[in-house]
Parts: C-alpha cells; structure tokens; sequence
C-alpha cells in the first residue's frame, strides 16, 4: 500500500494495531488505541512519563522483505509504508493523536531469536520510537499524517543521548540513574557504563546532577559532587539526596515544538 499526500504532507493508512501487555507475553492485536500525553498508550508496559519509547511504528513493507508476521517485532503501530521524512523531532499525527518521533528503534538479541542474523538485516529499518505529545485515539484504517511541529531532535547513539539529557539538567535538580534508564531509552545494562561516561565528561557537564538509583552521591567517582549540589541548594543528608530535590519526568524530554507550520521546521 503506497503513500497519499494531506496538502503537500505524505500520508500513510494504519493496517494494524497493537499493545504489549507484558514483558514475555505475545502482543495483543487491537482496533483501536487510546494515547494519553505525555504517559503513552493506554495498556501498554512501555506507557510511562519521560520515556521516549512509547510508541514503536513499523511499515509492512519491513515485514514483508524478511518474512514476519505482523506483531513479531512488537510495533504498536503497523502501516503500509513509512512516508518519507520521518527524522527524530518530527510529529506524526495518527488518528486524533499525536506522537514526536524520538529515534530508530534499535535492534537487540531478541530479533536473533526469531531468526539467526535478522539483528543485522534490520539495523537502521526495526522502525521509529516516539512519544505522545496529544491525547487521542487511533483506529485501523485510520491515516497517519507527517506533521507540522518539529520537537528538539534526539541522537541516535545513546552515548550522545547522555550528553545531551545531562546538559539539560537544571541547577537545584537531580535525576538517578534510574531516570537515566528512561529517558534515555536504555536498558538496565547501562547501569555498569554511566559511571564511565560521566567521568569522560565532568569536566564538560553538569554530572554531578547525576546521583545513584537510591539517591546517594557517587562520593567515589565525584569526591566534590555533595558539595557542588549543595551550592545549589540541593538538600543532601548523610551521602544521599531525598525525593524532593529530583528533576521530574515530565520535564525530561519538552513537550513545546520548536516550530508549529509558522516557521519551516529545520
């Protein structure tokens, strides 16, 4: 199935519908989805504020080039064809929804599971994360629109999503590692690497926002990190920062676009 044009805005038709219940448990086709910004689809694991992996969009066509049935990758969301211009920072209008396009959908072990080499074969095509910047619902059979808002684009490589979340932390607020987890859309592996990436970088960025998944200074990696939050008015108490001082999800990832059909998107 090709794609249309909305106006000079390529449109694409939703065949299926998904949403992935449990972690190790198939996925359950549906014909219709609720999204709730800026939290997710409703019934989904993945449904979380701060994630950008709320929403996962594939193309038929994928399917088709490497002989899977719908579902077998866990989209949310399956189309004909992806229309062209999809770039991180992009909105995407399905139904009376609305999603930014985040990053490419990596492929993990998983895929090697379901065939031998398929993590290769799709690298770069496993389909387009996102999350829900508005409410609505979609149904099969309804259009998805490229649309008009742009949003900061994300990087692909999660060293440089770390970087760049870690830039944006604001003076007076830490995150965890854990929130590192979400919003950098990573898997709980990473936990081993941050304390590297944050040595690489202090002397660049605000690492010492960065604090355990209990709250506590990494008095080890950043012997001044108590010090420096505490010139910030950052409250810490025997090594440990309380819930009070943490940045919130909602905040992670901006839900204003930098542009809405006034100026050109970048």
């Amino acid at each position: 199935m090709g794609n249309a044009v909305c106006g000079d805005r390529p449109v694409m038709r939703i065949l299926q519908l998904f949403v992935k219940v449990q972690a190790d448990a198939p996925l359950v086709a549906c014909d219709r989805l609720t999204l709730v910004a800026p939290e997710g689809i409703v019934g989904d694991r993945h449904r979380q504020v701060g994630s950008p992996r709320q929403v996962l969009l594939l193309d038929q066509a994928t399917l088709d080039r490497v002989g899977l049935a719908p579902g077998v990758l866990r989209e949310n969301v399956l189309c004909g064809v992806l229309p062209p211009g999809l770039a991180s920072g992009r909105s995407l209008e399905l139904g009376s929804a609305q999603i930014r396009l985040t990053f490419l959908c990596e492929p993990c072990r998983y895929l090697n599971e379901i065939q031998p080499g398929l993590a290769q074969r799709l690298k770069d095509q496993r389909g387009w994360l996102g999350m829900v910047t508005q409410g609505g619902q979609i149904q099969v059979g309804d259009r998805g629109i490229l649309g008009d808002r742009c949003y900061p684009p994300l990087p692909a490589a999660a060293r440089d999503r770390f970087e760049e979340f870690v830039a944006r932390i604001p003076p007076g607020a830490v995150v965890t590692t854990a929130d590192l987890v979400l919003a950098l859309g990573v898997t709980a592996a990473h936990y081993r690497v941050f304390p590297a990436w944050m040595k690489a970088v202090q002397a660049q960025l605000p690492v010492h926002r960065i604090v355990s998944k209990g709250g506590e200074v990494f008095a080890q990696h950043l012997p001044q990190q108590a010090a420096l939050l505490q010139a910030e008015g950052v409250t810490v108490q025997n090594g440990r920062v309380g819930q009070g001082d943490r940045w919130p999800p909602e905040a992670f990832h901006p839900l204003v676009p930098l542009c809405s059909g006034v100026a050109p998107c970048p």
